[in-house]
């Protein structure tokens, strides 16, 4: 199996056990920025994989998505910010970098500036760590938006925060997928793999110091209390998160800026 791995701090607690374990039998791990293991998932170079919950609308028909596992928040997240030389009101018309990095948080911040405030920004595509001194204001995500920058931005805005109090929602930001024709011929590899998330979540709970020093060993440049910031992530796919991504997508295609969604397939 070619299993993606999306290269931020809030993907390490559903890959601890594997990492100890490397080599993981039948297993190959392939550490990327999520949107390029969208591309590498939707093109067939994945059989299973982590992706912006956004990339799963150019795939439908060809993944399910698996039931139990997601990357959210409920309001406040910390890694998906906006950064900005001004308030976010004075926005109009002015020039935002966006992270080239992602998808979903794309899509939401266009969806947040343009529906929620009435804002008509210029976008430009950037590296996933774009500066303030091109930019009046910068989208940032991942392990990007938790690193020291030296100045800090005059205005920060916490994209989570501000969806739920929008919309009333939280947001799925990542969802794992996986190739419906591998999933029919080598269940028991994607067993392997789900049963190894599962045991790895636990940790959070019966051994959560140990997690938390390892994640900080192989991301040490976070800035952020690693503990605390695992506990504003949603790891399991509840049905509440469920309708979030189902809204997420309604609202996505109303705005123009996602695919329609007839119905999220999940395995079974």
């Amino acid at each position: 199996m070619k299993l993606g791995y999306i290269d931020y701090l809030n993907c390490y607690p559903f890959y601890h056990e594997m990492f100890k374990q490397l080599p993981f039998p039948d297993i190959e791990i392939i550490a990327d920025y999520p949107k390029r293991l969208n591309q590498m998932l939707q093109s067939g170079q994945l059989d299973l994989s982590p992706i912006s919950s956004a990339a799963y609308t150019d795939m439908q028909g060809d993944v399910w998505l698996l039931p139990d596992f997601c990357l959210s928040s409920v309001g406040y997240v910390g890694s998906v910010l906006l950064l900005s030389n001004s308030p976010i009101e004075e926005l109009d018309n002015r020039n935002i970098g966006i992270t080239n990095a992602s998808q979903t948080s794309v899509a939401l911040l266009k969806v947040v500036l343009e529906k929620f405030y009435s804002l008509a920004p210029s976008y430009h595509s950037t590296d996933p760590r774009p500066s303030l001194n091109n930019f009046d204001g910068v989208l940032v995500i991942g392990n990007d938006a938790m690193i020291s920058y030296g100045r800090p931005a005059p205005y920060t805005y916490d994209l989570g925060d501000l969806w739920l109090r929008k919309t009333g929602h939280p947001v799925v930001f990542a969802v794992f997928a996986v190739q419906k024709k591998y999933a029919e011929q080598y269940m028991e590899n994607l067993g392997k793999v789900v049963s190894s998330f599962r045991t790895s979540l636990a940790l959070l709970d019966s051994d959560r110091e140990t997690l938390i020093e390892c994640a900080g060993k192989k991301y040490p440049d976070i800035i952020y209390d690693i503990g605390e910031y695992f506990s504003l992530l949603q790891f399991s796919f509840s049905d509440d998160l469920k309708a979030a991504l189902s809204y997420y997508y309604d609202i996505c295609t109303e705005a123009g800026l996602l695919k329609k969604v007839k119905q999220i397939e999940f395995l079974t």
